[in-house]
Order: structure tokens, then C-alpha cells, then sequence
């Protein structure tokens, strides 16, 4: 999603320059949402979830790797293309279980442990409620059905404890959650799986989805963990000079006063996307300065028939303040600056809020 909303942000920009977007070998951009919103619950079949064109020359050939001295990418069909910019969008890929954990394999062979991270992992997730009908489906990480985490309060550090808390109490009356507690062993039957928990309960269900985070997914030679650090106009470190600029899940962000993050989350992807277009047009003298990426995109999703609304990345603050306790509203600050809001029901407020972000003398008391 990232990679189209730079790659429309250069095409409308009305400059002449010649603009690629490359997207994986065979495949083609797809909306990121829809993935478990509208594949995995059978309201969408993966067709419907491509991407508009963006009016740019699309090239279904996977980067593998990027040569800053050469100016060159390195596709999987064995191509190379020359540029004198690149924006680097390739996202992210889940984490996998600790292959310590017994049965790991086989669970993932069987097509009984999966992740929701792609169009292939929905289809998969889809196919087994089709053919089994009801299903029991254990969630191992932070997810919100039978819950399996090593926290006691799940989504704390994404959300802030505030509206973790909270969702936490919808949840438990209707599912049950095993907090702090972790998989050890992974038995696959043939319509079923069990997982032992490291106190030796033993877990049954149809499928177990694992939400274990991200990793970045960048190409050579950003393939570590660290993957790309940038700077506030998200320009790659390692490449000052060479006009490579890296958005969203492979990005490394500093913060003033705070250490390194890292967002993974599908509209503010979209935003890094078009911020990274918009300085690299700056920096080719053909627009003005965008001025430092902050994240305060809004998110919302729907759980246990309750609205979580959040805007900014609540894991910079260093202090939470509840603005509003029914409906709740959390405003997350690092110092004196508002950088997040957390809430449940409290759509209309999270939007009221959001020109206060990362504006220290806004802060409202």
C-alpha cells in the first residue's frame, strides 16, 4: 500500500519524471486490510482486494537486492534497473514461532498454525472455516477468541495499558485468555491442535493464528533486523547522498528525545509512503520541504462490538493522561508532547485531538 500511495504521490505531482513500481514476483498491490477484514471471514475474494493503478509503469518483479554505488536494483527475474531515486516500501514479514516450540512443523505443514499477514495466510484461515463451520480458533500473541500471551495485560505496548485494560475486560466474559503464560508443545490431529502451555495446560482448538509482531522485509543489503534506519525526511542513513529513502515497515524512525522505533501499521505506511515522495521531489529541487515525518495517522477496528480508535505511536510516550474516562480517551506523552491517543468508542474525540500531536504548547489540561 505504501509503495502505491508514493508511487500516486509522484504521478500527480505534476513534475516530468519518469516513475516504476515494483511489486512482488506474480503478484499485484493489494489493499493490506482486507486481508483478514474481508479475505479471511469469506466477504472477499482475493481479486477484490488489488489496488487501483496508479497511473505509473507497474512491474510485477521482486527487488532483491539494491547496489547504491551502481545505482542499481537487482530483480528475481535476474534484471537489473538503473534510477537516481529510490523509495524502498517493501514491508514487512510476521515472526515466526521459537522453533524450540515441539510441533511447530508439523502444525504449519498440517495448515493448523498460520499467520494473518497476507493474502495466501486469509485464503488459508478462510478455507478451514468453510469446511469445518464453527470453528475454535486460539490465538497465540497479542491478538484479541481463545487468547494465548506471555503478557498479562496484551496490546499494552501497542496501545498503551489504559485500553488494553479495557479490552481486556470485554474480552474475558466472552473468551478465554491464558495471560501470561506461553506455548511449549504443539500436537496436530487430523481435524484438530492442541497446544501445552508452559504450566501444562493443555489448549484445543481448530486453528491457532500466530501474532507474534513483524519483522522488516527489506532488501539486500538491509536484510537484517535493524533494517533501515532513516532521518526526519525519511532519507536511508547509510545512503545519505544517494537519494534512497526508505517507508513504513522497513523504515527505523528516531524521535526527538526517544529512542529508535519502527511502524508497522497500514495507514501510516500510506502516509510514510507519501511523505518519502514528497521529499524525494524536494530534494530533486521540483517541490517544497514536507518538513519531518511525524506519525499521526488515525487507526480504528472493530472488537467485541466496541470501536478501538487510536492516532500517533503510543509506544514514544513516556506518560499516559485519561482525558476522558467514559467513553475512555488516552492521550499518550513523551515530556510535554502529546505523540498518541488511545480510545474505545471515542472516534469523534480521537479526531478533535489529533492537531495537538507533537505540538508541545497544545497540550490541553
Amino acid at each position: 500500500m505504501l509503495g502505491t500511495s508514493a508511487a500516486k504521490t509522484l504521478h500527480t505531482s505534476d513534475v516530468d519524471i519518469e516513475v516504476e513500481l515494483f511489486a512482488r514476483s506474480g503478484g499485484r498491490p493489494h489493499n493490506r486490510m482486507l486481508v483478514n477484514k474481508g479475505v479471511a471471514i469469506g466477504l472477499l475474494e482475493p481479486d477484490q482486494t488489488a489496488l487501483p493503478a496508479t497511473g505509473v509503469q507497474t512491474c510485477a518483479d521482486t527487488v532483491r537486492g539494491i547496489d547504491p554505488r551502481t545505482r542499481e536494483v537487482r530483480l528475481d527475474s535476474g534484471d537489473t534497473r538503473a534510477y537516481d531515486a529510490l523509495i524502498i516500501a517493501t514491508g514487512s514479514r510476521p515472526r515466526a514461532l521459537d522453533e524450540t516450540i515441539v510441533g511447530r512443523d508439523q502444525a504449519v505443514s498440517a495448515g493448523r498454525l498460520t499467520t494473518l499477514h497476507s493474502i495466501q495466510g486469509a485464503v488459508r484461515v478462510r478455507h478451514l472455516f468453510a469446511t469445518t463451520g464453527p470453528a475454535r480458533v486460539l490465538m497465540l500473541g497479542g491478538g484479541l477468541v481463545a487468547l494465548i500471551t506471555r503478557s498479562l495485560v496484551p496490546g499494552a505496548n501497542a496501545i498503551g495499558e489504559d485500553a488494553a485494560r479495557r479490552l481486556l475486560d470485554l474480552h474475558q466474559p466472552q473468551h478465554a485468555a491464558y495471560l501470561g503464560r506461553t506455548p511449549r508443545v504443539i500436537r496436530t490431529h487430523a481435524n484438530r491442535i492442541t497446544v501445552v502451555l508452559d504450566d501444562g495446560t493443555r489448549v484445543k482448538g481448530d486453528l491457532a493464528i500466530l501474532a507474534h509482531g513483524t519483522l522488516p522485509a527489506a532488501p539486500a543489503p538491509w536484510t537484517g533486523p535493524e533494517s533501515i534506519p532513516v532521518d526526519g525526511h525519511l532519507r536511508a542513513l547509510h545512503a545519505p547522498r544517494q537519494r534512497i529513502y526508505a517507508a513504513g515497515g522497513v523504515a527505523v524512525h528516531h524521535y526527538p528525545g526517544h529512542s529508535s522505533y519502527r511502524i508497522d501499521h497500514w495507514d501510516d505506511s500510506t502516509a510514510q509512503g507519501a511523505h518519502a515522495a514528497r521529499a524525494l521531489l524536494h530534494d530533486l529541487g521540483l517541490a517544497d520541504d514536507p518538513g519531518r515525518y511525524l506519525p499521526a495517522s488515525p487507526f480504528s477496528v472493530r472488537i467485541h462490538g466496541h470501536t478501538l480508535t487510536g492516532a500517533g505511536h503510543p509506544a514514544l510516550g513516556t506518560s499516559t493522561r485519561i482525558v476522558s474516562a467514559d467513553p475512555l480517551l488516552t492521550v499518550h506523552h513523551l515530556g510535554d508532547t502529546p505523540v498518541a491517543l488511545t480510545g474505545i468508542d471515542t472516534v469523534r474525540l480521537v479526531h478533535d485531538w489529533i492537531p495537538n500531536l507533537h505540538q508541545q504548547t497544545s497540550v490541553r489540561r
